[in-house]
């Protein structure tokens, strides 16, 4: 059956954001269809610059950025800001990631762009909000993990660690995008029922801080720890995890391994709970370590208890199950192909999908100019030559 178009088809974007706390939430409404327009400074977005790189590309912008549109304007140039407030009038929604002020110095804030579209949906996400004494501090993801909890919360389950664990992952940045992403939605369709548009505020730490709803409230109450460490079991060539949470699960697992004795022996229903737990993980791992990996996942999983291999990133992108869902596509940024993983919004009825090309910078600069405001090419060339527009 040959889908629909896009959810988002026809909805046009002009994404101002940079890195991934922003990028990946107009990524994901390029996958619904939407027009989503990058405009980026001169330099280009932060994260063309990221490793790794072959012929001056780098495919970790391309995963972040497929399926859009680039212009580079330069925002100190007043002619720039009029461009920009001409394109806002064309457009349904704008998304920023700069430092809050950073928009309304250069004219662009939400009040000023309303003017130019009274319908607008205006997104800004920073590190601690628009407001607030701590409004105007520069975040990344790893400032935001330790500022908002997160990363003592993690380390609170890891024994015999006297610091935080090291990390280069970006979670506050891609939960930030994708709730941003929702609360867009969410405002097109309130624009559909009332005909008016929305400023949205996205704080990272705020998103950081909904993940932790068990720890917030075991230190709010000063409650006794009641959540065992979901940890790795050792095999003999690699590591598993099974988490036995119902009793359903618990007796699964206890006689998929054949200790039905388990049960009686280490109850998880009482206050000796996270002792119980410790004592059953010591007991679980002299059977897995008499076995590889692959072995104990199958008996454990297939006796009915939740269980997994730890594995590598490339070995996950090519499980059966993925292949089964074509969760795997290839996009080319023009150094050649690659793949990424496939959008995780499945929409059955309508097309949903990576675009497989990304923009290089300012490649759209005559495009987008010419169809959204109706400038003449001598008009381009002539404000590229200027200084205005820039390309690659």
């Amino acid at each position: 059956m040959q889908k629909a178009a896009g959810a988002l088809d026809g909805v046009r974007v002009l994404d101002f954001t940079g890195v991934v706390a922003g990028p990946f939430g107009t990524r994901l409404m390029a996958d619904l269809g939407a027009e989503v327009v990058k405009v980026e400074p001169p330099s280009g977005d932060l994260l063309r610059g990221a490793p790794p790189r072959r012929d001056g590309k780098s495919p970790y912008f391309g995963q972040i950025n497929c399926g859009k549109k680039s212009i580079s304007v330069d925002l100190k140039d007043p002619r720039a800001v009029e461009l920009v407030l001409r394109l806002a009038g064309k457009t349904d929604v704008v998304i920023q990631n700069f430092r809050p002020g950073v928009m309304r110095n250069f004219g662009l804030g939400y009040d000023d762009l309303k003017q130019h579209k009274p319908d607008l949906i205006y997104c800004s996400i920073s590190g601690y909000g628009q407001q607030g004494p701590a409004s105007g501090r520069a975040a990344y993801a790893p400032i935001i993990h330790a500022a908002s909890g997160y990363d003592l919360a993690v380390m609170s389950y890891q024994d015999h660690l006297d610091r935080p664990l090291n990390g280069a992952n970006a979670t506050a940045d891609y939960l930030a995008a994708s709730l941003a992403m929702g609360a867009i939605s969410a405002a097109l369709l309130k624009r559909e029922k009332t005909g008016k548009g929305e400023e949205i505020d996205i704080a990272m730490t705020e998103v950081m801080q909904n993940i932790l709803a068990y720890e917030i409230h075991e230190l709010q109450f000063k409650a006794e720890r009641q959540r065992p460490n979901y940890g790795p079991v050792r095999t003999k060539d690699g590591f598993i995890i099974v988490n036995p949470i119902s009793p359903k699960n618990f007796s699964d697992l206890a006689n998929a391994v054949g200790h039905p004795e388990w049960l009686e022996k280490f109850p998880l229903n009482t206050r000796d709970r996270l002792k119980n737990w410790s004592l059953l993980m010591a007991e679980l791992e002299k059977w897995t370590s008499e076995r590889s990996a692959e072995e104990c996942e199958e008996i454990i999983r297939e006796g009915g208890c939740p269980c997994s291999r730890y594995r590598d990133v490339w070995e996950s992108m090519h499980d059966p199950q993925v292949d089964a869902r074509d969760g795997v596509v290839e996009i080319d940024d023009g150094a050649g192909p690659y793949l990424i993983p496939t959008t995780p919004l499945r929409l059955m009825q309508s097309e949903a999908r990576p675009k497989p090309f990304v923009p290089d910078l300012g490649s759209d600069n005559a495009e987008i100019l010419q169809s959204w405001l109706g400038l003449d090419r001598s008009d381009i060339d002539q404000l590229t030559a200027e200084g205005v527009l820039f390309a690659a």
